[in-house]
């Protein structure tokens, strides 16, 4: 000790360092403890996120299962959507017009009318929150109040994986849109209500501390509802191909035939092209071109729509994607679900033997299935008119005397040929049709040529087609009106030769042509299609515009069960 104090007194020069080393080892020291203090807090800190992430996850996934649970619950026979006959009693609804009448929600959420706890309330399942249950007062399938059923099936469920894996979650549903649809094929349709609902899932994640301790909670959003695919839903639509080529007003666009007749029933318009701008009823949207192959549009061609590529072409279809210019579409190009063909007619073995034959030329009139004056023919009022009823008697054209215009023994033609006469005067074929949409008249035809005259409709037909369809001349005209509703003829061809629709042929129908092409255009001024064609190919040119019925995307299709179609996370 004296030397080294006698070292440090004799270093004059340095006797200011003494000490130094002491106070850098305690300096290292603290730097060393804090370095180690925050590692210990940060991995802790880690941990305790990883773990608190751990629950957040599981309780996500917990509430996932509840919209799942949720889901398949609207699925089954413990929920029952309110019918079309009752829906003008419960929900504030409005009538999509004649023929079909069908509903469409007034608000959204749709609210009740009547039935419910509260009216004039919004329609809702409730099981957590603020609110409670406010739905029509209507049981399932096995006799139980669906209110009463989604709350005993959907509240508080318990999941338990183990015993260190539990929790509960609860579901409110709130009734977004409600509108009713037809399913089937028409005439042969029933309907049935879409239901459009906002599901929320709040999951409480207990774990295995306690059955009722809350380590962590989620909520999960969707919207469900049935995925219905109409049978009408587009103007046109090619099972291969669609293929829009020519001059000016080739296009598509819409009309709600509930409002009357396209453009005010202005021919002319409706001949000319497409004009959402200077004349009534004329929707420059809706009306959408699709196929399971692919879409070709030319040059001065409009889509008023969305363009839809499918998937599953025929056997041999060559047409893949879309091809064109994208500004010829006013909605968008998009990929959709594969289209099946509906069936085609069938008719007797040996047809059409032994069946007659109709021919006019000239200024003849001829009157099916009764050869009646002119004078007697039954003029059809405004649609609907359920309470017209034709004068149908067994003997009418057919092989024997079995046919009845009835859909199980229609009435049998060999062949119509409509010829000669002139725009002021044609030739015309009266057909008789039945009053309502769902009670048409139905005719099988061999082969059907028109190269002029005109095909007069009285009320609802169904026209099967067997082996050859071929129109020009008039077209297909009302007995009253200068436009009929596309539903009151309804085409459905089970041939393969080529399908033509020209000349100054205007046709209001919906054609049904899975097995052949179908020609339209060329060769007139005054041709255009009101309604919607589907079938092999659909090829359109020479500037025949085609205006679609929107009522058509809801009186015949396919509907599936309730699935998700957008999903949410919602901040807890």
């Amino acid at each position: 000790m004296n030397g080294l104090k006698g070292s440090c007194s004799r270093a004059k020069g340095r006797s200011r360092d003494c000490g130094v080393a002491l106070i850098l080892v305690l300096l290292s020291m603290l730097v060393l403890s804090v370095l180690a203090a925050t590692i210990v807090f940060t991995a802790r800190s880690e941990t305790l996120a990883s773990y608190n992430f751990k629950l957040d996850t599981q309780a996500d996934y917990l509430a996932k299962a509840g919209i799942q649970r949720a889901v398949n619950w609207f699925r089954s026979t413990h929920y029952k959507g309110v019918p079309h006959s009752q829906a003008s009693t419960y929900y504030a609804v409005s009538s999509t017009g004649s023929p079909w009448n069908l509903w469409t929600a007034n608000t959204s959420p749709v609210t009740c009318m009547s039935g419910c706890s509260s009216t004039n309330s919004g329609v809702q399942l409730i099981n957590y929150g603020s609110g409670s249950s406010n739905y029509p007062n209507i049981n399932n399938d096995g006799g139980t109040a669906v209110a009463t059923a989604f709350a005993s099936d959907l509240a508080n469920v318990r999941v338990t994986g183990d015993a260190n894996n539990s929790g509960t979650f609860s579901i409110n549903a709130i009734l977004l849109n409600y509108q009713t649809v037809m399913v089937g094929l028409a005439p042969a349709t029933s309907i049935a209500p879409v239901e459009t609902w906002l599901i929320t899932s709040k999951a409480t994640w207990t774990g295995g501390s306690t059955m009722n301790a809350t380590l962590a909670t989620a909520e999960e959003q969707a919207v469900i509802q049935p995925i219905y695919v109409p049978t009408w839903g587009n103007a046109l639509y090619g099972f291969c191909s669609v293929d829009m080529n020519g001059s000016a007003g080739v296009c598509t666009d819409a009309f709600n035939s509930a409002l009357g007749a396209y453009g005010g029933g202005n021919v002319s318009v409706a001949a000319k092209g497409c004009d959402s701008t200077s004349v009534t009823n004329v929707i420059a949207s809706g009306a959408g071109v699709g196929a399971n192959g692919g879409v070709t549009l030319g040059n001065n061609v409009v889509v008023s729509g969305d363009v839809t590529i499918g998937s599953g072409p025929p056997a041999g279809c060559t047409a893949s994607g879309f091809s064109g210019n994208a500004s010829s579409v006013l909605g968008q190009v998009i990929n959709g679900p594969h289209k099946d063909p509906p069936a085609v007619p069938t008719f007797r073995t040996n047809f059409p033997t032994g069946a007659p034959s109709y021919g006019v030329n000239g200024n003849e009139v001829q009157v099916l299935p009764l050869s009646v004056p002119t004078a007697s023919w039954p003029a059809m009022p405004p649609f609907p008119n359920t309470s017209y009823t034709p004068p149908l008697t067994a003997g009418g054209p057919c092989m024997d005397t079995s046919c009845n215009g009835s859909y199980t023994n229609p009435y049998e033609i060999s062949s119509i040929s409509l010829a000669g006469g002139g725009k002021t005067s044609p030739g015309e074929l009266r057909l008789i049709g039945g009053g309502s949409p769902l009670n048409p008249v139905y005719y099988n035809i061999d082969t059907f040529d028109q190269t002029g005259g005109s095909l007069v409709v009285s009320g609802y037909v169904v026209l099967n087609i067997k082996s050859d369809f071929k129109l020009a001349g008039i077209g297909i005209t009302n007995g009253i009106t200068s436009s009929i509703p596309p539903e009151c003829v309804q085409i459905n061809y089970a041939g393969t030769n080529a399908m033509s629709i020209n000349g100054n042929g205007a046709v209001s129908a919906v054609i049904n042509a899975p097995n052949a092409a179908v020609d339209l255009g060329g060769g007139g001024s005054a041709g255009y299609m009101v309604g919607s064609i589907q079938a092999k190919d659909v090829n359109v040119k020479g500037g025949y515009p085609v205006h679609y019925d929107v009522q058509l995307s809801r009186v015949g299709g396919v509907m599936g069960v309730p699935v998700t179609t957008a999903y949410n996370r919602k901040k807890m």
